[in-house]
């Protein structure tokens, strides 16, 4: 009994040191892609936006919560400048196909901006942005963005008797 006792024990053990390790794995594969797509912003921004021919200054960020995951706004402190702010836990999910589809999306509010400014929509961004890359680098990024923004299903709760 005190061995069958003792197995379970180290089973307990073993399971917690594994799940500890997949965690701790999962996390730094999470910052290792947080990183490598940091360092890629400004490359793929200005070579989207030489495609697009805008001129107008663009920064990034990355930012610790951004409601809308990925963002464009005019930038307070520089006239005719914009920023683009990337939710830090959602940039690291985003792949090497992803986050160009993403960048150019905002570029593509910011193309409208600079040539129509009161036709601000989702449809014409993403117009915009099907001249830099395929629709299915987008749809993989709004994918992405209703998993993050869906609060997760229930089924059992939505049957009625």
């Amino acid at each position: 009994m005190a061995k069958t006792e003792w197995s379970h024990q180290a089973l307990r053990l073993w399971v917690s040191v594994c799940l500890i390790l997949v965690v701790q794995s999962s996390a730094v594969e999470g910052w290792n892609r947080l990183q490598h797509n940091a360092q890629r912003i400004k490359g793929i921004l200005d070579g989207l936006k030489k495609q697009l021919n805008i001129s107008a200054d663009i920064s990034a960020a990355v930012v610790p919560k951004d409601d809308l995951l990925v963002s464009v706004s005019p930038d307070r402190h520089r006239k005719g400048a914009y920023q683009i702010s990337f939710d830090a836990a959602f940039l690291a999910m985003l792949d090497e196909d992803e986050l160009p589809a993403a960048i150019a999306h905002e570029l593509g509010h910011v193309w409208i901006f600079t040539h129509h400014p009161y036709l601000q929509t989702e449809d014409l961004a993403n117009a915009v942005a099907h001249r830099l890359v395929t629709p299915t680098q987008l749809d993989r990024v709004y994918e992405k963005v209703r998993l993050v923004k869906s609060p997760p299903s229930n089924l059992a709760a939505a049957k009625t008797p």
